[in-house]
């Protein structure tokens, strides 16, 4: 088994596990948005939206997913204003409301192309023909992870420590990574340890981007972000592939409506993004997820 150094080194920068949750509790006015009528969303703002979007939640544990969180907040407040200057009525008792997810909906079914299945089966080769993006597989890997809050003790030893020494004792055959795992999962019960199953590396996510320079039979890590360090075991890889057309085309015509959906998404986004000055305040984001002895 190999421990991808190279990574190592990378995924500092890459990786966006953290928990967040003390940060949220003590939300402000950090301005994490900005719009170019003087509007902002801030963290007391997010913190809103996670306390009502219960299936979000997760997403306050990592700066990808409150990025993720903010994009729609910010899509959601620019299809509200949009919708006021088409002259649009807001609900009875909704005309202030910022985040008025029935309204934005409403604005947004009217802004939205109409996506329609190819009529028929020649039009459907032809979707295919012209749009070899949308029947792509992504490169996929099978992960298993350790891990644990940096603070924690194993074993007479912080966390980072404890998990170096694991790692050097796996990649030179003393070890088991499942016996890493399984000490871990005494220790650290709320997110999964081991066997993560096959992840998608997509290009949304920067940590599933930078294990994709990994090869199957990789360690990677122990690093540290946040709160928390990573240890990860690459158990399995697939390569991205383009699809043929005799294994797709019976679902063609319900993926051209999907993919349809998806770029129309992006480009009403970027439209109205560009409109109102939308700019997340990266910097800012990463505030939020600085560990409590790192340099402002």
């Amino acid at each position: 088994m190999r421990l991808n150094r190279n990574f190592v080194r990378g995924a500092l920068a890459a990786l966006g596990f953290c928990m967040v949750s003390a940060a949220m509790a003590q939300a402000d006015k950090t301005v994490l948005v900005n719009f170019k009528n003087g509007e902002t969303i801030t963290q007391q703002d997010l913190s809103d939206f996670f306390a009502r979007r219960i299936d979000m939640r997760q997403a306050s544990r990592s700066s990808f997913g409150v990025q993720a969180a903010l994009q729609e907040m910010a899509m959601g407040r620019a299809l509200v204003l949009e919708g006021e200057a088409m002259g649009e009525r807001r609900r009875e008792g909704k005309e202030t409301d910022r985040f008025d997810d029935v309204y934005s909906l409403a604005v947004y079914k009217k802004l939205a192309p109409a996506c329609e299945p190819p009529a028929d089966a020649a039009a459907a080769r032809q979707f295919f023909d012209a749009n070899p993006q949308a029947f792509r597989v992504p490169p996929m890997a099978r992960v298993s992870r350790v891990m644990l809050p940096v603070e924690e003790m194993v074993d007479g030893e912080k966390a980072g420590a404890w998990l170096m020494g694991q790692a050097q004792s796996v990649a030179s055959g003393k070890r088991k990574f499942e016996d890493v795992v399984e000490r871990a999962n005494t220790i650290y019960k709320l997110d999964p340890q081991g066997d993560l199953g096959w992840v998608t590396l997509t290009d949304d996510l920067s940590i599933l981007r930078a294990l994709g320079d990994a090869k199957a039979g990789d360690m990677v890590g122990p690093v540290r972000e946040g709160n928390f360090v990573y240890f990860f075991s690459i158990l399995d890889k697939r390569e991205a592939r383009q699809v043929a057309w005799e294994d797709v085309a019976a679902s063609v015509p319900n993926r051209a409506v999907r993919y349809c959906r998806e770029q129309s998404n992006k480009q009403l986004q970027a439209r109205l993004f560009e409109k109102y000055g939308v700019v997340l305040d990266q910097a800012a984001i990463r505030d939020m997820f600085k560990r409590p002895d790192s340099p402002k």
